[in-house]
């Protein structure tokens, strides 16, 4: 190093310029990746949360709403399950439009018949929403579009096009072949169909909704936008002001003690029949006079809830971002964003500051909180412009780079002058997990993060009930009820080292053998297993004392090869693992409702090990669907010691019975299948046996038959 090159490194004017640039072209290539994309919209969220309130929204729109509470109503009052008839809607409907309703939208697809009920058919009760609808001649409906996939079954027709362009400029387009749609005499007497699809973005959160979409080479509009321009297109374009997708100003929390007036389905549907029958409704028609109606679920059993900024408070429910879209429309809510030149030069002017601060102060202390003041500040002044004028500065490139750049010079300053090595990882340090750190570095060969192939066992549990259980509960003890079954299940899988995947409603994906390997796993797969299920079936046997719903758990185990590691996206990654044996293993699980069974693993599983301590009972060579080679399933019976002369005798009677059925002595197999019902009166297995025999008999598979058995379903 010469003399000059060396006083070039050492010079401070240098490492100012040098540190600034670098700083801000690093800072530019974080926040367009995608962890920069996740960590502004973060940003934008806290601003949200900071804004609530600042902004009412429009008072002539409410949400009518499925909640638990409707549900629970009418099942115990009227005996109806849901799905409801649809002259419910029809009642609803009728009342809105006789309350003078601008307009009535469903936030739901409708994409199948009405049903026949005891008391009601269910093409009159179709033909009675209809008519309501197009007497009314101001509801809405909602249509869903995907991608239609080669093996994909064909979506529904969809007729009703809008009669209005729209010269919206669009940032990103959205095409789709698919759609799931009301059915075609809902379509004829609706006034117009909208989409009802999320543009989520990459930490999965609802921020932005499109406005426009292509179908089949039409145009179709998003559920709100699709009222908005019916009602107001033509007095208050907004096509100059926003462009598809766009961001959705959110008003504050959502659900009924939100921003949004709330009514609950039950009491508008009860209210429509007093009027009928000329006693004072409970809401009267005059609150939904001039008013734009948004009727959709916030029921946890329904499923319609979404991620939005405002979810760490309340679930937030799908209808509800729809009226949020609407009131941004109505009130000219609408974010604007700041050019990106402001940014630049915004950005240049704090990284000049932050390298200046930091070449031309030695005290680490005085820079480092000179970096925080001024960050806090950036944040501060943004989010107050934000607040005030809905002008929206993204700022992880202004503070990315000042970060960016304070660390730039402190790393070259400790590097050119010598400066202690701990205090360069105390900087560093705030970046990174502690704990991470210590784990990998002690051993970091235990766990192969880049993706490696395991042997292990992998189990899929799963609610047999759950919806009967969900409509009978209120939102907080259905929560506690899914806290102390997890929790039960939680202590059961590591009581034999098992590891959990995932939860995923109310079903639970657990590995064993994984991360750390274990010969054994096939055997403390199934021992927990078991040990879950008679849990289960003890708790089942409390609710039953106390008069609450029953359930049961679907357990399914497979084992073998997979690949086990850290997949996902850019923005989100989880440790998991992939392959055939984890699908086949998800498949077992359901596999259980079609044989009666509550524990099925596959032969993969049955090793010696595990039919040393439990008793199986062979139940078929199956052939899921999307595979070629079959599998022979068995059912866990019980525990070795556990075994009683009848549930030895009814085992390998039906083991004997399948065998014949599989030779084809189909009169012999039903003769044992009903033995074994004699043992065991409800066993299904036998009786579903009993019925293919019977079936085999009228149309023989033929000589070349294996005894295989394709499943079809899922």
């Amino acid at each position: 190093m010469t003399p000059s090159f060396k006083k070039l490194l050492f010079s401070k004017q240098f490492r100012t310029v040098v540190s600034a640039i670098v700083g801000l072209i690093a800072a530019y290539f974080i926040s367009v990746s995608d962890i920069g994309k996740v960590v502004e919209m973060n940003a934008l969220d806290i601003q949200f949360r900071i804004a609530q309130n600042s902004r009412t929204p429009d008072t002539n729109i409410v949400i009518i709403t499925i909640d638990q509470n409707s549900l629970q109503y009418f099942k115990r009052t009227a005996k109806i399950s849901w799905p409801w008839p649809r002259d419910f809607y029809a009642m609803a409907t009728e009342y809105l439009s006789k309350a003078g309703a601008k307009a009535v939208v469903y936030d739901f697809q409708f994409t199948e018949p009405d049903e026949d009920r005891a008391n009601s058919v269910g093409a009159f009760n179709d033909s009675l929403f209809a008519a309501a609808m197009k007497n009314a001649g101001s509801v809405y409906l909602a249509a869903i579009l995907s991608k239609q996939g080669k093996e994909d079954q064909p979506g529904d027709p969809l007729v009703k096009f809008p009669s209005t362009s729209s010269s919206i400029a669009e940032t990103q387009k959205f095409d789709f072949d698919k759609s799931y749609s009301p059915l075609i005499q809902y379509q004829e007497a609706a006034k117009s169909i909208g989409v009802v699809n999320f543009v989520p973005d990459e930490d999965g959160v609802c921020r932005r909704i499109a406005l426009q979409y292509s179908y089949q080479g039409k145009n179709l509009y998003a559920l709100s936008y699709n009222v908005y321009k019916d009602l107001f297109g033509s007095t208050k374009p907004i096509e100059q002001i926003v462009t598809s997708p766009y961001v959705i100003y959110w008003y504050g929390k959502g659900g009924p003690d939100g921003v949004f007036k709330y009514y609950s389905i039950h009491a508008l549907i009860v209210s429509a029949y007093k009027d009928k029958d000329g006693l004072t409704p409970d809401i009267p028609l005059s609150t939904f006079k001039d008013k734009i109606v948004f009727i959709g679920s916030n029921a946890p059993s329904l499923f319609d809830l979404k991620n939005t900024p405002f979810t760490y408070l309340e679930p937030y429910p799908g209808v509800e971002i729809h009226a949020t879209a609407m009131s941004n429309y109505l009130n000219n809510d609408f974010i604007s964003e700041i050019p990106f030149l402001w940014i630049v030069i915004v950005s240049l002017f704090l990284t000049v500051v932050i390298a200046l601060l930091s070449n031309y102060n030695d005290n680490i202390v005085v820079s480092s909180a000179g970096l925080i003041v001024i960050a806090i500040l950036c944040f501060v002044v943004t989010t107050q412009v934000f607040l005030h004028k809905l002008l929206w500065m993204k700022i992880v490139f202004p503070i990315s780079s000042m970060i960016l750049t304070y660390v730039i010079s402190i790393g070259w300053n400790f590097a050119t002058e010598g400066r202690n090595k701990r205090q360069i990882q105390k900087i560093f340090g705030q970046f990174v997990n502690p704990h991470v750190v210590k784990q990998l570095s002690a051993d970091p060969e235990k766990v192969e993060l880049a993706g490696e192939e395991v042997d292990a066992s992998i189990m899929f549990s799963d609610i047999e009930g759950f919806t009967t259980i969900s409509e009978s509960k209120k939102p907080k003890e259905l929560v506690e009820f899914l806290n102390n079954y997890f929790s039960t299940a939680n202590d059961i899988f590591f009581k034999y080292d098992g590891t959990i995947d995932k939860f995923i409603g109310d079903a639970v994906m657990v590995q064993f053998g994984i991360p750390l390997k274990n010969p054994n796993h096939r055997l403390l797969a199934v021992r927990a297993a078991y040990e879950f299920s008679r849990v289960v079936r003890e708790m089942t046997a409390t609710a039953k004392e106390k008069g609450e719903p029953v359930f049961s758990t679907r357990i399914g185990i497979n084992s073998g090869n997979m690949v086990v590691g850290y997949i996902g996206g850019r923005s989100k990654k989880e440790y998991t693992v992939i392959g055939d044996t984890v699908n086949l293993a998800s498949r077992l699980e359901g596999v259980n409702k079609y044989y009666g069974t509550s524990l099925m693993i596959s032969e993969t599983t049955a090793t010696e090990q595990v039919t040393d301590q439990f008793l199986l009972r062979e139940m078929d060579i199956m052939r899921v669907k999307g595979k070629n080679l079959p599998i022979k399933i068995f059912e866990v019976v019980c525990l070795k010691n556990e075994i009683t002369e009848q549930r030895l005798k009814m085992v390998q009677t039906f083991e004997a019975g399948l065998k014949l059925y599989r030779d084809q002595h189909w009169n012999d197999a039903i003769s044992m299948f009903k033995t074994v019902l004699n043992l065991q009166t409800d066993d299904a297995a036998s009786i579903m046996y009993i019925e293919r025999c019977e079936k085999c008999k009228k149309n023989p598979p033929g000589k070349d038959w294996n005894g295989v058995y394709d499943m079809t379903s899922k």
